[in-house]
């Protein structure tokens, strides 16, 4: 079991479900995911994502295209300077359109790519499409996934503990 990813519970009630992702919640276990056929309000502060870094990358993406912006204006007109009424060589309130552009269009690639790479896509297979009764998941069960890389995750104690409160637990080789 030392190759498991961890394991899958089958519920056969959204009710059952809810409980046991409280009470594994409050044992300490954290890297849990549900899955049912409908929104389970109720989970959503039990199951919320970490914080997102998308935001981060979206800034950084954005400056790096004001700086480029800047850098390509300013260079061009250094390196050709051309004197047009008496304005001078670098005026910035003329380069706003320009560096605004980069700045919007650095800032939505950088934010999909790392929208990209924190959703791990794009993932084609997931080892838990391969379980047995995954795809009922979607349509009238209600499953829980416990990770094996869960601090709190022992494969006996966690199988024990599921096996008390839902119908099935399936190990999900990795």
């Amino acid at each position: 079991m030392s190759e498991a990813l961890g394991l899958l519970a089958e519920f056969n009630a959204a009710e059952p479900l809810e409980q046991a992702t409280r009470q594994a919640c409050a044992l300490g276990y954290r890297q849990l995911d549900a899955f049912a056929p409908f929104p389970l309000e109720s989970l959503e502060a039990l199951l919320a994502p970490k914080a997102s870094w998308v935001p981060w990358m979206a800034s950084v993406g954005a400056v790096s295209g004001i700086a480029l912006a800047l850098l390509m204006q300013i260079g061009t007109v250094l390196a050709y300077p051309l004197n047009i009424g008496g304005r001078p060589m670098v005026a910035l309130p003329a380069f706003m359109v320009v560096t605004f552009l980069f700045a919007v269009v650095f800032a939505a690639g950088a934010a999909v790519l790392a929208l990209l790479i924190g959703s791990r896509l794009p993932r084609l297979h997931h080892p838990l499409f391969a379980v047995e009764g995954f795809e009922r998941g979607g349509d009238d069960r209600f499953l829980l996934f416990i990770a094996a890389s869960d601090p709190l995750f022992d494969p006996v104690t966690t199988r024990d503990w599921l096996q008390q409160r839902a119908l099935a637990v399936r190990e999900v080789a990795a």
